[in-house]
């Protein structure tokens, strides 16, 4: 009788220990690609942050008009084009394209323009002649 209650404290001190170590990886660990509160204000600003997550190659190197490749915004200049508006080099999140419609838009094509197949060079051509 003592043995199957021990069992039974030993089991529960496990799964304990087991969610507990779970928890803390959580913590430890957040998802990079959870978008934050600024990106989810409206429909269409989400949907291009999480464009920028699922398919972060589409934008880069695509070109930005908005100024953000000539001039810094929060320190640094957007050499990787859109992708830069949306996205840190590191992996984090940018709050400008949250701000910006000209990159939401932009961003936006591009995402259509994928969809239907176009290659990087159509897509950058597009935008770079709505701009010229």
């Amino acid at each position: 009788m003592v043995i199957k209650f021990m069992k039974k404290i030993y089991l529960a001190l496990a799964v304990f220990l087991v969610a507990a170590l779970v928890a803390g990886v959580v913590i430890a660990f957040p998802n990079k690609n959870a978008v934050p509160a600024y990106a989810t204000r409206h429909p269409l600003i989400k949907e291009a942050y999480m464009f920028s997550v699922d398919s972060p190659e589409a934008l880069d190197g695509v070109n930005c008009y908005c100024g953000c490749m000539h001039h810094p915004h929060d320190g640094r200049i957007h050499a990787r084009g859109l992708l830069d508006c949306f996205r840190t080099a590191d992996g984090g999140f940018d709050r400008h394209a949250s701000e910006c419609d000209m990159c939401i838009k932009d961003a936006l094509e591009v995402k259509q323009m994928t969809q239907q197949g176009k290659s990087r060079d159509e897509i950058r051509s597009y935008i770079d002649g709505k701009y010229a």
